[in-house]
Formats: C-alpha cells, sequence, structure tokens
C-alpha cells in the first residue's frame, strides 16, 4: 500500500532525519530560512532530548522544493492517546495562509498516521490570544493536564488541544479543500 502524500497545493511535509532543537534553527538556516522575529517562541516547545520527537519534516514548496519552515511531532503518549505538534514558520516572510496551512497539514498527519485522540501544542504571545479567540477546533487547557512534559522557558506559554471528532469534523475537510486543484471559474 502506498502513503499517500503528506502535502496541498501550496506545501509538503519532507521527512528528516530527526533534530535537536539548535539542530532545527541551524538547518533551517543553512536552507535559507533565517532567525525571524518570534521564532524562539516557536522553537522552545520543541523537546530536548531527540528520544522524545516521533517524526520530523520539512515543510516544502511543492512547486520549487524551498524551504519554508520546519514541523515536529514528538511526545507521543500511546496511553494517554495524544501527540505534541510543533511548527516553525515565519508568517511575515511567506504567503499569507502558508503557516496555518503547515499546521493543519501537520496536525492531520499526526491524526492520520498515530493512534491518538488528542494534538497538543503550547502557544505564547499574540498566537495563544489568536487561538483563544477561535476555539471551533482548538481549545485551551488551563490549567495544562498533570505530569504533561514542558520545556524550559514555557513557564508563561498556553496550552492547547485539539480532539480527534472536532478534527474529522473540522479540520479534516480543511485539510482536503487545500489539497484539490483550483476550481476553473
Amino acid at each position: 500500500m502506498t502513503e499517500k502524500p503528506v502535502e496541498t497545493r501550496r506545501i509538503r511535509l519532507d521527512p528528516t532525519r530527526i533534530l535537536e532543537t539548535e539542530g532545527v534553527v541551524r538547518a533551517l538556516a543553512e536552507k535559507g530560512v533565517g532567525e525571524f522575529p518570534g521564532m524562539e517562541d516557536l522553537v522552545r516547545p520543541l523537546p530536548r532530548d531527540t528520544a522524545d520527537v516521533t517524526e520530523q519534516f520539512f515543510a516544502v514548496s511543492p512547486a520549487d522544493g524551498t524551504v519554508l519552515g520546519f514541523c515536529s511531532l514528538s511526545r507521543l503518549d500511546t496511553e494517554r492517546r495524544w501527540i505534541q505538534v510543533d511548527v516553525v514558520v515565519d508568517e511575515g516572510s511567506n504567503a499569507v495562509g502558508i503557516a496555518l496551512e503547515a499546521t493543519v497539514l501537520t496536525v492531520d498527519r499526526a491524526f492520520r498516521a498515530w493512534p491518538v485522540d488528542e494534538v497538543r501544542f503550547w502557544s505564547a504571545g499574540d498566537r495563544a490570544t489568536g487561538l483563544r479567540n477561535h476555539p471551533t477546533m482548538v481549545m485551551e487547557e488551563n490549567p495544562p493536564a498533570a505530569g504533561l512534559p514542558r520545556s524550559p522557558g514555557l513557564e508563561d506559554a498556553s496550552h492547547f488541544v485539539i480532539q480527534r471528532a472536532r478534527w474529522e469534523r473540522y479540520g479534516a475537510k480543511f485539510v482536503q479543500r487545500l489539497s484539490q486543484a483550483p476550481s476553473s471559474n
């Protein structure tokens, strides 16, 4: 059975070797993605121990192979049936919606590839405020679940959860639309 490619019209997730946190920033720089405002907030939640990483990808443009960012699935907990998702994409230097598209594609990958009922992630600042204002799919978990791994520097970050049932109702349809060829009107 051939696995369906993990891509939309504008984003493809290309698997990469497991990188430690500093290696992510270095690899992105080598591929033409320099440091950008807010990058530290996006990198900070990545696990420090590579043993906690489940899968990692570069987010690339299917049109020309340009690396647009980095996506990670980590801290898979098969007993609690959840996984952490992290996406490092510069919203300022990419086309509008690229960061969101990379995120929904990574969340979709998590639900399709792993036996989980929840996708979890950390967010801070304006991004966290924006997520709180759109609770259709994403819910803030406050306080975060007991025993939840929290990387250093996330003391003031908010924790969010996407449940499989909500994803299948809203998110999976969104990914499907992003993956379809544009209609010719």
